[in-house]
């Protein structure tokens, strides 16, 4: 920076200026394309007026909703696992275990029934 009688010089190099160009280059192309891309945005009445008309989600707002949505859901868990308990305790599956390959390549799998 040169200061000489009241004016000031101030001397950038090379790679400065391509950084400087190319950020303006790509802030351009950004704003082309959001400008051509999407509709002009709402002014606030507009906004007022299409959250009017959408009905809002009560579950989102009241506590209540939601803390009966989540009991609903864990009935209907606890009906399904109920389902499995008599599965289980009605003795109609088959458990099979199966352990991994010994070096000679031959499985030790064990076969067990629950079945009374």
């Amino acid at each position: 920076m040169k200061q000489t009688q009241g004016r000031i010089t101030i001397s950038i190099d090379g790679y400065t200026r391509v950084c400087l160009t190319a950020i303006a280059v790509l802030m351009t192309i950004l704003i082309i394309g959001l400008w051509a891309s999407g509709p002009e945005p709402m002014s606030g009445e507009q906004a007022v007026a299409a959250a009017r008309r959408v009905k809002p989600d009560k579950t989102l707002l009241d506590a209540r909703a939601q803390r009966m949505e989540l009991l609903k859901e864990a009935r209907e868990t606890n009906k399904k696992l109920d389902k499995i308990v008599a599965v289980l305790k009605g003795g109609e599956m088959r458990v099979v275990l199966a352990e991994s390959k010994t070096k000679k390549g031959k499985s030790n799998a064990k076969k067990r029934s629950t079945s009374k």
